[in-house]
């Protein structure tokens, strides 16, 4: 066993580690939750009724969090991409 004493990170190190432990706990949180979508839509669940539910469970999640203002911010910005990028057939 090493005696070696651990260097404290500076502050630099320690934003960079946060950013990549976040990044990676979102492409977690992504792959459960695109598994989820594939799991429903695989049993014949319409899209919209989907939709519906991932809203409910964003609107949980804020709750849960306390987070309701940041998440709204994030839903009006979802809102205006999916608007400019409507798929109109």
């Amino acid at each position: 066993m090493s005696s070696k004493a651990k260097t404290p990170l500076d502050a630099h190190e320690a934003i960079e580690l946060i950013g990549q432990v976040q990044e990676a706990d979102r492409e977690m949180a992504r792959l459960a939750i695109a598994h989820g979508v594939q799991t429903a839509t695989e049993q014949w669940i319409e899209s919209q009724l989907i939709t519906e539910a991932l809203a409910l469970e964003l609107i949980a999640v804020a709750r849960h969090n306390q987070s309701g203002e940041k998440v709204a911010a994030y839903l009006r910005e979802l809102a205006s991409v999916v608007e400019s990028q409507a798929d109109y057939h």
